[in-house]
């Protein structure tokens, strides 16, 4: 294989309009959280897998010990309130490094979907942006812009290197000199460790835009028993600390 190969599991349904929703691995593991949020909640089909040569030449295991090359999973997700428009999801839990393979991937989809029927582009991720845990949003779009902020999210900040990586970076390049809009989601996270509230916000944000219902309840529960082992684990510090007479951290994350 010496160029990036679509193994096609069945067409998508041939709809006039397509949002992709690109989901690149960010800090916090927020990319993944809310990729396995969406499959798994909304009525989504796989509907391809992408590898490339210029993916990391890595073997990836999954829980239950099954390996596999890495790979880009799209998924094909329900109408919206979008004009009946459908999503396509694009997920990986690696980062392309090499924008050859950017360059080939986007390609591939847009040969998939068929590039005139792209009418936007939605790109998450996270970072460490101001400590506030906010969701920051800049957009190709005045007016998307505008609508994001309505819905909660803030302006982001200028920045030399945006928080994607180079897959993120072509759909970026290639569908904005054709005039798709393109919109930047970022989740302020402040965490090295699965942060499942800045997933949270940035879905709040996205599912209220798309129009569609996400069930967060699963989400909810596990934000609570990380809640528990934080403090559990602040506890423990603070008693060891005041045996020893030193001074207890004020943070966890």
């Amino acid at each position: 294989m010496l160029r990036s190969e679509l193994s096609l599991h069945k067409k998508p349904a041939g709809k006039d309009r397509y949002i992709i929703i690109d989901i690149s691995p960010s800090p916090g593991v927020v990319g993944l959280i809310i990729s396995n949020l969406l499959t798994d909640s909304l009525a989504s089909e796989k509907i391809g897998e992408i590898y490339s040569p210029h993916f990391p030449q890595v073997t990836l295991i999954n829980n239950d010990g099954v390996a596999s090359l890495p790979k880009v999973e799209i998924y094909e997700i329900k109408p919206t309130d979008k004009d009946n428009t459908t999503i396509i999801l694009v997920t990986r839990n690696f980062l392309v490094d090499s924008s050859e393979a950017g360059e080939e991937v986007s390609e591939l989809i847009f040969e998939l979907l068929g590039e005139k029927k792209i009418s936007e582009v939605v790109l998450l991720s996270s970072a460490r942006v101001s400590g506030t845990g906010d969701v920051f949003v800049s957009s190709t779009i005045l007016d998307i812009t505008r609508e994001f902020l309505q819905l909660g999210a803030k302006t982001a900040p200028n920045t030399e290197a945006l928080p994607i990586d180079k897959l993120a970076s072509s759909l970026l390049f290639s569908l904005y000199i054709k005039g798709v809009p393109v919109s930047l989601l970022i989740s302020d996270t402040v965490s090295y460790m699965p942060d499942l509230s800045a997933a949270k916000k940035l879905v709040n944000i996205l599912s209220k835009y798309l129009g569609i219902s996400i069930d967060l309840s699963k989400l909810d529960q596990e934000i609570e028993k990380q809640r528990v082992i934080f403090e559990e684990i602040e506890r423990a510090l603070r008693e060891e600390f005041r045996e020893k007479g030193g001074r207890p951290p004020s943070y966890i994350g």
